[in-house]
């Protein structure tokens, strides 16, 4: 009997039930994620392409150029100078590194993509197991029901797909048990 407990503990945070029907379903919602970020590049290079006038953007260098200005001493005393010299520091454009707008727009959707491809991953695993939990608990009792063990009703969390399908076995199965007590 403890064993049994200890089963439903452990199956109850297991979010891998049907490896193969949560993978199945975990590639259809990657694949079409993935056609989705390639029509978003692909729109993204023709737009660019055609009505961007190819202008640059460029990035500022990381060294900065120290610059003199001079300004009036306002403190001055009779004998000092009357201007003084004021460093200041500027960051120049580095034009040997060109980024135009699609490579810009690029990073930005590989960046996005990355994201909701882990949020879909997440998603699609909580939700697969939503199904997979019944489908597995389904088969199960099929599978005790063709091998002639005794049958016991099909159990599902609240929240789970599939409601009516394990409402209508479940009426089998009460049948089943019913005509299995009459014969005895």
């Amino acid at each position: 009997m403890s064993e049994k407990k200890d089963f439903k503990k452990n199956y109850r945070f297991r979010y891998i039930i049907d490896k193969e029907f949560q993978f199945k379903f975990l590639l259809h919602f990657s694949l079409l994620f993935l056609s989705g970020v390639i029509v978003t590049l692909g729109f993204l290079y023709w737009l660019n392409q055609s009505k961007y006038d190819g202008g640059a953007v460029f990035r500022l260098r990381q060294d900065a150029m120290t610059v003199y200005y001079r300004v009036e001493n306002e403190d001055a005393k009779p004998g000092e100078e009357k201007y003084r010299y004021v460093p200041r520091d500027f960051f120049l454009p580095d034009y040997d590194h060109q980024l135009n707008m699609y490579t810009i727009q690029f990073n930005a959707v590989i960046t996005l993509s990355a994201l909701y491809l882990a949020l879909i991953t997440v998603f699609s695993i909580f939700k697969s197991h939503k199904m997979a939990g019944p489908v597995f608990s389904i088969k199960r009792s099929l599978q005790r029901m063709a091998s002639g063990q005794p049958i016991e009703k099909i159990r599902i969390r609240k929240g789970d797909e599939f409601q009516e399908l394990v409402e209508v076995l479940n009426e089998v199965i009460q049948k089943r048990i019913t005509d299995q007590e009459i014969r005895k």
